[in-house]
């Protein structure tokens, strides 16, 4: 079965959110799984579900500087998306996802990111194994995503790279992530309460370790391709459909209630 390929450039964090949970739960063992990039309209501060608003966000700040709140339905932690690509794994467990763990999952799709970045041009990369070390555990406690490299996520010398999530039920999974292309620190720890001093350091943005403008272009063509070519799927673009579209349209209020961004309650 040929897979789908969705591209939704510029729209607001909480349509990005409503259009993720449509399709993670319109998901069947029927539906082909779905590959999905996106950008978004403005600098949007995005939570993990079990992540608390009032510990974690700095309301003054992203009031002031015009950054949106949203809060995922994947666990993790908080990431600004600014300069990047986010990309999106929906599937539902079966084919080659068939009987996968959720490390399994993370292993098989952060093999197919790393041929992507190699296809950007990225050869000095690694996967982490492990994140068991003690650094690695207080670094975890941290609010910021980027500030540690966690199992299946890549590095380049040690610097995160892309920085993903995930939710699953017994029969589908929706995977996310942020590719990241370029990093303003002010925003970055602006946003948030208790920030990394140091996480300029612990960050690998494509545009400052390839030395030159990676495009956004670029990263869908190239990330598109190595999915088609790690998967040995054809990924064919697609739009979405009646029922999604409309699902997405009844989920958007709630991606922009204060009650989910807040409190994380439905």
């Amino acid at each position: 079965m040929d897979w789908r390929l969705l591209i939704h450039p510029d729209l607001p964090g909480y349509r990005q959110m409503a259009i993720d949970e449509a399709l993670y739960q319109l998901a069947d063992f029927e539906s082909a799984p779905v590959l999905r990039f996106y950008t978004w309209q403005r600098p949007t501060l995005s939570l993990g579900f079990f992540q608390q608003y009032k510990r974690v966000v700095q309301e003054s700040f992203v009031v002031h500087n015009n950054i949106d709140v949203v809060r995922r339905i994947t666990g993790g932690r908080a990431v600004l998306h600014q300069w990047e690509v986010t990309y999106a794994l929906v599937a539902p467990l079966n084919g080659i996802f068939e009987t996968r763990s959720l490390q399994e999952t993370y292993r098989l799709i952060a093999d197919a990111l790393h041929l992507g970045l190699a296809k950007t041009g990225l050869d000095d990369l690694s996967i982490s194994m492990e994140t068991a070390s003690d650094t690695a555990a207080q670094e975890s406690r941290l609010p910021q995503c980027f500030v540690s490299v966690s199992q299946f996520e890549h590095a380049a010398a040690t610097k995160k790279v892309i920085g993903s999530a995930q939710k699953r039920s017994r029969d589908r999974f929706l995977q996310h992530g942020s590719i990241l292309l370029d990093f303003d620190l002010l925003f970055q720890n602006g946003c948030i309460k208790k920030p990394d001093p140091t996480i300029e350091k612990k960050v690998a943005p494509l545009n400052r370790i390839l030395g030159r403008r990676v495009q956004i272009s670029e990263i869908i063509t190239n990330f598109h391709a190595a999915f088609e070519s790690y998967f040995q799927v054809r990924i064919q673009p697609s739009e979405m459909t009646t029922e999604e579209t409309e699902t997405a349209d009844s989920l958007e209020p709630v991606y922009r209630s204060e009650d989910w961004t807040q409190r994380g309650c439905r």
